[in-house]
């Protein structure tokens, strides 16, 4: 066994583990979409019409690359300690292994790990400078170069997303501030070359601009605490929640947008309803948290209706920001918003009542408040 199938193992290894882990502690997304992580890895291949047309509205193309660029980042970014083998690492630096050898292992484990992400831009690339070789050849550069300079912008940021992943680097405006504060202007954006050239300058600023690290001293203590410090540890289930409801976000922008007015409000609904359901499994987290500390807990001078309470009270919180990007967004009128509210609510009622049953509640209010709007 060489170097390069040693490493592959390992990350085979742990990416198997990881997968299982995160289907455990997501156990509402995971509920709500039995093929959640794996649909995820084809909506790149969906997004390449799009991405690759130098004709395409700047509005679609800033929607549909946020949603590509932001699904790699956090897709390599899960898989940050299985690529990085850590759980070996001592044994892994005691090897004699030369440095270019490791460095092109990593990189080749990188890309295997990014596979769509970056082999379904490269293989448009190829495919589209082969139909465009005779412009090469005969001179016609410019012409080549506006067939050719969305997809190749497209294949560049992948590739330094997917490495920034493994960094310490943050895209928090890139892929955080900039599309947010750039969606009410995004119908003015007429080109792709405006949003590439717009995502360039927020990389830059990034990479000089560092984010001072997150604190949670001077915080409410006892079961918040316990709560916020189970989120800071175990990373990965947020991540995941706050990646979907932003790719659903983003992917209702653009579908919502581009429909029958009559198809809105039926599409409008079920989004609510997916969105109201991702937003309130988060209490499942906190219950499981509850159950593996159930002995602590019954040995405070609280009550059992009490500890409920404040998990309740944490949702709600780390549930805002997701109702400030549904009302940034402006997707839903007073019919969605409130069969959102209504679905977070039925929702947590089931986890409480019956956890084994918890979709029955939404399912059943949702499909009645959807039928009763449509006879209306």
């Amino acid at each position: 066994m060489n170097y390069w199938q040693f490493r592959r193992q390992l990350y085979q290894q742990a990416l198997k583990q990881w997968l299982e882990s995160l289907t455990q502690v997501s156990t509402g997304i995971v509920a709500l979409f039995p093929m959640a992580l794996y649909a995820l890895l084809l909506l790149p291949l969906l997004a390449l019409g799009v991405l690759a047309d130098k004709d395409s509205q700047g509005e679609s193309f800033l929607y549909t690359l946020w949603g590509y660029l932001l699904l790699a980042y956090c897709w390599i970014a899960m898989q940050k300690e299985a690529l990085a083998a850590a759980d070996y690492t001592l044994y892994d630096r005691s090897l004699p292994v030369p440095v270019w050898q490791r460095g092109a292992t990593e990189l080749g484990l990188l890309l295997y790990a990014a596979n769509v992400f970056v082999i379904g831009p490269a293989a448009v690339l190829v495919a589209m400078v082969y139909g465009h070789f005779a412009e090469l050849v005969g001179g016609e550069l410019w012409v080549s170069v506006t067939q050719l300079y969305p997809v190749s912008g497209l294949l560049v940021l992948t590739l330094y997303y997917c490495q920034s992943a493994m960094g310490r680097v943050k895209p928090w405006l890139s892929l955080g501030l900039l599309p947010l504060v750039a969606m009410p202007w995004a119908a003015l954006m007429h080109s792709p070359w405006l949003c590439l050239l717009a995502l360039a300058v927020a990389i830059l600023i990034e990479r000089t601009v560092r984010l001072p690290a997150p604190s949670i001293a001077g915080l409410p203590q006892g079961f918040w605490r316990l709560f916020l410090q189970h989120d800071l540890n175990q990373t990965k289930p947020t991540l995941l929640r706050a990646v979907v409801v932003l790719l659903l976000l983003v992917i209702g922008a653009a579908f919502v947008r581009q429909v029958d007015v009559t198809a809105k409000a039926p599409a409008s609904l079920f989004l609510a309803f997916v969105l109201g359901v991702v937003a309130a499994t988060k209490l499942l987290e906190l219950q499981k948290l509850r159950e593996r500390y159930t002995c602590y807990i019954a040995s405070l001078p609280k009550g059992r209706y009490q500890v409920t309470l404040q998990a309740m009270s944490y949702c709600l919180i780390f549930s805002l920001p997701y109702v400030a990007l549904i009302v940034l967004f402006n997707l839903f009128g007073l019919l969605q918003r409130a069969l959102f509210t209504v679905t977070y609510v039925t929702t947590q009622a089931g986890i409480l009542v019956r956890p084994g049953y918890y979709l029955v509640f939404p399912l059943l209010t949702g499909v009645l408040i959807i039928a009763i709007s449509l006879l209306v």
